[in-house]
């Protein structure tokens, strides 16, 4: 389902987690939030904010968070575990946009870095933009302006590609300097 993408602004809210379900799902963490607007629940999904805090939804376009979604263990792994229940909730690392829609899904392993003030984000070096999916290059070197990014193409396997990519941050065109 697709948030509503009307200017009314995006609430995040920390919840309390039935406890039949943190039992079923073997939660333990109490730092859940949901997604809200007009003070209705978006949908139905647990999330948890990561690492450098609350995102600035006044201002962010794109911004990101831990998702949890339910996972059914095999029975090697409740044997190796220990578990007594057969459900575990897996984090997933997500990319959403100011309304509330999911853009990206990783698995929690591969942190999508967000370049600051842009449609650009990185995992692993590499660089796409979050609005198209295209790919720009992989690269460990970057420099970036207000305005625009500026990644190091140099071992490109496209030899027409090689060069400084030269990004606007708003809308993901580029130009190649060769």
């Amino acid at each position: 389902m697709n948030a509503d993408n009307s200017d009314t602004p995006l609430e995040i809210n920390k919840i309390d987690v039935d406890p039949e379900y943190r039992k079923k799902w073997n939660i333990r963490q109490d730092d859940f939030v949901c997604l809200f607007k007009n003070g209705e629940l978006i949908r139905n999904t647990l999330y948890r904010v990561g690492g450098l805090g609350l995102p600035d939804l006044k201002k962010d376009e794109y911004f990101v968070l831990l998702k949890y979604v339910e996972e059914i263990l095999s029975e090697d792994i409740m044997k190796f575990c220990k578990s007594k229940t057969s459900g575990n909730l897996d984090s997933k690392w997500c990319i959403l946009d100011k309304f509330g829609n999911e853009i990206l899904e990783t698995d929690s392993l591969r942190n999508p870095y967000l370049v600051k003030n842009s449609c650009v984000y990185s995992i692993d070096d590499n660089y796409y933009n979050i609005k198209t999916g295209e790919f720009y290059c992989k690269t460990s070197t970057y420099i970036q302006s207000s305005e625009f990014l500026f990644l190091d193409n140099r071992y490109d396997k496209d030899k027409t590609r090689v060069g400084v990519m030269k990004i606007n941050k708003k809308d993901g065109s580029w130009e190649l300097f060769s």
